[in-house]
């Protein structure tokens, strides 16, 4: 069933959009090996026919209480190691990342005329990939996808140093001159309806070079933390708050100016 916007969110007809996550991390399935990853693969072949390996991500849980208030990663290993695979589509827009422990759907932007299919698109189909790794996990032994913590993030790559783009971000007071660099991160808690602390909203900017030397700021806005329980509607339920957390910030943080600038309609 397809999914609406919220009408109260803000929209743009041209956001600096560069790249969109949503991902979930669960408890590792009774019975999977490595060597069974061409039979998870082989759920999502159709679309995603292009492998690549890469390192996995280490565990990771946002927590409360502790001095530094911040995330703990926990990287310890019981047995084997194991790969992180990118099934990718064949224009390598987009792309499903699986380890034994993790599941993440991006969307990124490749060349100009790549079209974001927009969250309600990409949170139903998040969903449905869920769905059949469950099935796949529970046809190697009766059991579920316990997940523990979900994320989304927003990255957006937005180009201040070109004409009167100064001030796009309401956060950082540049002055006349563009600076050489930049570094920033603020946390949010984020809480349940009970008030207790779940999670984190997180913003994050930074300078860096594209591929044609120029000069950008990446603004990425992330929202992570634990569902209030452990099944995977729960995990929609966290990702769908966290889009219009991380939507609303985004609209926050950066000037009228900018809005204008990427034709804002609501």
């Amino acid at each position: 069933m397809a999914m609406q916007r919220p009408d109260h969110l803000p929209d743009f007809q041209q956001p600096p959009l560069n790249e969109v996550v949503v991902g979930v991390q669960f408890a590792p399935a009774i019975g999977y090996q490595q060597i069974r990853a061409g039979e998870v693969w082989g759920l999502f072949r159709t679309d995603f026919p292009v492998v690549e390996e890469h390192p996995p991500i280490p565990p990771a849980f946002e927590t409360f209480g502790l001095p530094s208030g911040a995330q703990i990663n926990l990287g310890f290993i019981t047995g084997a190691p194991h790969d992180r695979f990118w099934f990718l589509s064949d224009s390598r827009a987009e792309l499903i990342q699986f380890q034994q422990d993790r599941l993440l759907h991006n969307w990124r932007k490749v060349g100009e005329q790549t079209a974001y299919p927009r969250f309600e698109a990409m949170i139903v189909r998040f969903q449905r990939e869920m769905t059949a790794l469950e099935t796949y996990f529970s046809s190697l032994s009766p059991q579920r996808l316990i997940c523990n913590q979900a994320e989304i993030s927003y990255i957006n790559h937005i180009s201040p140093f070109s004409d009167n783009a100064l001030g796009w971000l309401r956060v950082l007071d540049t002055g006349d001159q563009p600076p050489e660099d930049v570094s920033a991160v603020f946390r949010r808690v984020v809480r349940d309806r009970n008030g207790k602390p779940i999670g984190r909203l997180i913003c994050e900017i930074q300078t860096a070079v594209e591929g044609k030397g120029e000069r950008i700021f990446i603004l990425t806005l992330t929202c992570r933390g634990g569902p209030e329980g452990d099944k995977i509607a729960d995990v929609i339920d966290f990702l769908t708050a966290g889009r219009e957390m991380v939507v609303n910030e985004f609209a926050r943080v950066t000037s009228e100016s900018a809005h204008t600038h990427w034709g804002r309609v609501r």
